[in-house]
């Protein structure tokens, strides 16, 4: 079996009705400034960026459920929204995701193809990538989409300049909730081994619990 290529966390959903009173909020409660981030194309979303370095949050709303009725995402969007979750899911990041594919195929999961996307920056510049979802969009589970950034380093969304009064600079840790923590950790590790910073913890819903950032005076956790 070939060898699996690493991961690293990538950025978190942040499930919102509203973009402008999401950003509101999150400078006011947790000292983080939102950015613009742009429109998916077909998807019926938009979202605002919380910059993190490496990684990121994503507040990500349905801005035009018509355009986005038979997409994946609109559909996870929607169903977080609606279940009054805070997290619609998470990702992690891979530079080879076709052998990331093939791993996980290994292992039992069933997965559809890798999916394209795309948003324009408000500064013209389109960003581009592929994700491999490992489930069903809106099945609550603690797995996460794999995404493969086609564009450089730099102009990946973490690495915005974002003044934030918490002073935040990155995801220390992805807390994940399920009914069978034990198990679900178990399935986990042999799927992404040690590579991730992740916790388990008991929740009646499988998915992420809350996230904690590093910040110069200690965790801040967001739930």
């Amino acid at each position: 079996m070939a060898e699996r290529p690493r991961v690293s966390t990538d950025h978190v959903l942040v499930a919102v009705r509203d973009l402008a009173e999401a950003a509101q909020k999150f400078e006011t409660a947790y000292g983080l400034r939102a950015l613009t981030g742009g429109r998916h194309p077909g998807v019926g979303t938009a979202n605002m960026i919380v910059p993190l370095g490496d990684t990121y949050l994503e507040l990500i709303a349905v801005v035009d459920p018509e355009e986005g009725r038979r997409s994946p995402t609109t559909r996870r969007i929607t169903r977080a929204v609606e279940d009054g979750r805070t997290f619609a899911t998470w990702a992690v990041r891979t530079d080879n995701l076709d052998a990331l594919r093939e791993h996980l195929l290994a292992h039992g999961l069933k997965l559809d193809p890798p999916v394209a996307g795309a948003r324009e920056r408000p500064d013209g510049v389109t960003l581009r990538w592929r994700s491999q979802m490992l489930v069903t969009p809106g099945d609550p589970s603690v797995l996460p989409f794999a995404i493969e950034w086609q564009a450089p380093p730099g102009q990946h969304p973490g690495r915005a300049a974002a003044d934030h009064p918490s002073k935040a600079r990155g995801i220390r840790t992805v807390r994940l909730g399920d009914p069978d923590p034990g198990a679900a950790e178990a399935r986990f590790r042999t799927l992404f081994g040690d590579d991730l910073t992740v916790a388990f913890e008991r929740a009646q819903t499988s998915g992420v619990a809350a996230v904690e950032l590093d910040t110069p005076g200690g965790a801040l956790t967001i739930a």
